[in-house]
């Protein structure tokens, strides 16, 4: 598998480098990881009903049985990197701080999971990972993504980037569902 790395410069004052990588197999706990402390801190909603513990039922299962389970289809993800999926990655210190899974799925390009831990967020790597994921799909077709309806700094996020909320109503069927709308960023025309 060949690394491809990108360096992007942040937003931020420090001008800290960005690097954006793919994710190895050898990777797939520490991405399921970033996911799950970043769906625990994110995710829970009184309003929606979305509680912590039943987030960490989901994720984890009673007693974590379903840890290793989800740590190997995140495995068997990143192995499948080719046209229609990817996953990369960006750490800090050797550790990953975050991930974005760009795909096709249902014939539509996707920006799919993409995760940031909570103490990395800030940094400019989120706005890295949106980059990357975006270059991986080009501009040639529109590109959706799903977020949760409640998560406004993350709908800012993907509206500062371009994304638009469109009027298709997202069903999650996790329990607890997580209340989800679509954002799209349109094609660019003439490319």
């Amino acid at each position: 598998l060949q690394l491809m790395t990108e360096v992007v410069m942040t937003q931020e004052f420090t001008k800290q480098p960005v690097e954006v990588e793919e994710a190895r197999p050898e990777d797939a706990a520490e991405v399921f990881d970033v996911q799950r402390r970043t769906w625990l801190d994110t995710y829970p909603n009184e309003e929606a009903g979305v509680t912590y513990d039943a987030l960490k039922l989901r994720l984890e299962g009673e007693n974590g049985e379903l840890i290793p389970q989800k740590v190997e289809r995140w495995k068997q993800g990143i192995e499948s990197t080719g046209d229609r999926r990817a996953t990369f990655v960006v750490r800090d210190n050797g550790k990953i701080v975050g991930f974005v899974a760009p795909g096709i799925m249902s014939e539509q390009r996707r920006i799919g999971a993409i995760y940031v831990l909570p103490e990395a967020q800030g940094k400019g790597i989120g706005n890295a990972l949106l980059k990357k994921s975006i270059e991986w799909h080009g501009r040639d077709d529109d590109i959706y993504l799903h977020v949760a309806s409640y998560n406004q700094n993350a709908i800012d996020f993907y509206k500062r980037n371009g994304f638009v909320e469109t009027d298709t109503k997202i069903e999650d069927d996790g329990t607890p569902p997580i209340p989800e709308i679509e954002m799209v960023l349109k094609a660019e025309q003439g490319q």
